[in-house]
């Protein structure tokens, strides 16, 4: 473990020399700060910018422990990549599946994946942007990610407002649809902007399955309940 002034050593860094902690804990310990470290190393830099330096840095790990965890920076990004994802993923299939129909679940699901995002521009900026740039095995793991969300917008047989059918492909371009207009919020620094789509994006996304009259209601209804939450508490 690298040598450090116990004065100079950040409160996540665990302290230098003999300190009687378990190894596994050590080894935990060291894994989370170097995972988070990719993380805030490749939402400023960008991946193909990152640099293992810039990693150990932030981590505050030597080079050798780094390579004791990963392989490369490629071998870290996935796996910093693969915990972005689970959280997302969590997140929304948690919130979809309170809703008591269809359309509220993805109504849910789609706010928690916008919440989730808007709370965290890390997060974002990695799972949105900096995966296109991570290779084949980001973008293969990206694509089972898609795949999950895909699954959700289709409806039940038996759900009463789901009128229509959709094939496969156009789920997929509603996903990549939503996916494009998150990735123009996340690349010009408007993540913040994520909530407010809601509306919008719920639609486009009701619509081929619910026909023009229901999606609209739901349009307005979610449109309605955002603009009572915004007014201030006299």
């Amino acid at each position: 473990m690298e040598q450090r002034n116990s004065h100079n050593r950040a409160p996540h860094q665990l302290p230098a020399g003999r300190h009687g902690l378990p190894r596994a804990f050590v080894v935990s310990n060291q894994r989370e700060r170097i995972l988070d470290a990719v993380l805030q190393a490749a939402s400023r830099s960008g991946y193909a910018a990152m640099r293992i330096e810039d990693v150990i840095a932030v981590a505050g790990v030597s080079r050798r422990t780094f390579y004791d965890h990963f392989a490369n920076k490629e071998e870290a990004f996935l796996a910093a990549y693969e915990l972005v994802l689970d959280q997302l993923l969590s997140g929304v299939t948690s919130a979809f599946a309170t809703g008591e129909t269809w359309t509220s679940r993805v109504r849910r699901g789609l706010a928690a994946f916008l919440n989730l995002l808007a709370a965290e521009p890390v997060l974002a900026q990695v799972c949105v942007v900096e995966a296109l740039a991570a290779g084949p095995r980001a973008l293969a793991r990206r694509s089972a990610a898609m795949e999950a969300f895909q699954a959700l917008l289709q409806p039940p047989p038996d759900d009463t407002l789901a009128t229509s059918t959709a094939p496969p492909v156009a789920v997929e371009a509603i996903v990549g649809g939503i996916y494009e207009v998150i990735y123009s919020r996340v690349t010009s620094q408007r993540t913040d902007e994520l909530p407010t789509l809601l509306p919008s994006l719920l639609h486009s996304a009701l619509l081929p399955f619910v026909g023009p009259e229901v999606a609209a209601a739901e349009y307005q209804r979610v449109t309605r309940s955002a603009a009572a939450r915004a007014v201030p508490t006299p």
